[in-house]
């Protein structure tokens, strides 16, 4: 059984229609109210809850944004504790869209952290757990149809309007031991992939026919077949493509007993636990500086192919 459904956007109706399977939506749709009255129970908890520390630090809506790299050359993060940061952070965790100034393309990302007394850890190691079970539920219910992409995105976008859906995945953290500092910090990373060549040759004349806004077909060919030349002179049977990231926030967590130091990436806050407030480590300002020493050799710099 198929649905069909209509899109709105700010009130003004999308003239496109999806259709769906009814069995699979429902299923999305169940887990995700799920999800959603899970985050509410945790939210509440944590606001009802001896809360020792809380800090978080609110990031600029350009941090994420690799299309203007202006914008990550300097971050200033901007320091929140208290009860201000136990709002932020529980608000974190039930925001699944983006915020109002930050691009849809990117994920919205507030490092931090919320301490709790240890007498809270079981209750809230639980409610956590809850919340996380769905975001698995739903994430295998999309990533195991099959869905295209954008059919998958339809399908979360038709049960949560403007949805991230990476944001809908990202699970709660929660650290065990008795927590003795945090330290945060930034982590500068690039995403390699290796492809075979001729399946990406037939992904650069296939892009021949697609010009990017603002440049005809007649413009951008030449371009493609200038490419297309660079790889097929490029020796051996795969290309490498070296493709650098937003800068990500990390903490690390250290612990009074002998529980090993753990790393957290910082999309979230993390939830800890100790009688008195952790030493920390703030989350300084990024600035980017360009060694000549770490620049990559590109042969195509707009795909990030490397030479």
């Amino acid at each position: 059984m198929y649905f069909i459904y209509n899109k709105w956007y700010d009130g003004i109706e999308s003239n496109r229609l999806s259709e769906l399977p009814m069995s699979l939506y429902n299923d999305v749709e169940f887990a995700f109210n799920q999800l959603v009255s899970a985050t509410e129970a945790l939210n509440q908890f944590l606001h009802e809850c001896e809360v020792v520390h809380a800090e978080c630090y609110k990031l600029p809506a350009s941090a994420g944004d690799m299309s203007d790299t202006s914008g990550w050359e300097l971050v200033t993060p901007e320091k929140h504790t208290g009860f201000t940061a136990l709002s932020m952070a529980t608000g974190s965790f039930a925001r699944f869209t983006p915020d109002y100034n930050h691009s849809p393309k990117y994920p919205f990302r507030l490092p931090g952290f919320i301490q709790l007394a240890p007498i809270h850890y079981q209750s809230a190691s639980q409610l956590v757990d809850a919340c996380n079970l769905q975001k698995v539920i739903i994430k295998e219910l999309i990533n195991s149809s099959k869905l295209n992409q954008g059919q998958k995105r339809e399908l979360i976008q038709s049960i949560c309007p403007n949805a991230i859906t990476l944001q809908i995945y990202r699970l709660i953290k929660v650290a065990d031991g008795p927590v003795k500092r945090v330290g945060f910090t930034w982590c500068n990373k690039n995403s390699m992939r290796t492809i075979n060549k001729e399946e990406f040759l037939t992904y650069l004349a296939g892009s021949k026919d697609n010009p990017p806004s603002g440049k005809t077909r007649s413009e951008w060919a030449p371009w493609v077949e200038k490419e297309i030349e660079l790889v097929k002179s490029k020796p051996g049977e795969f290309i490498k493509v070296k493709r650098p990231l937003p800068i990500t926030p990390k903490l690390n967590v250290s612990f009074s007993d002998d529980t090993n130091t753990v790393m957290f990436y910082g999309h979230i806050p993390v939830i800890v636990f100790g009688d008195e407030p952790c030493k920390v480590s703030p989350l300084k300002s990024y600035l980017y500086e360009n060694d000549k020493k770490m620049e990559i050799n590109y042969l195509i710099k707009r795909l990030y192919v490397i030479d």
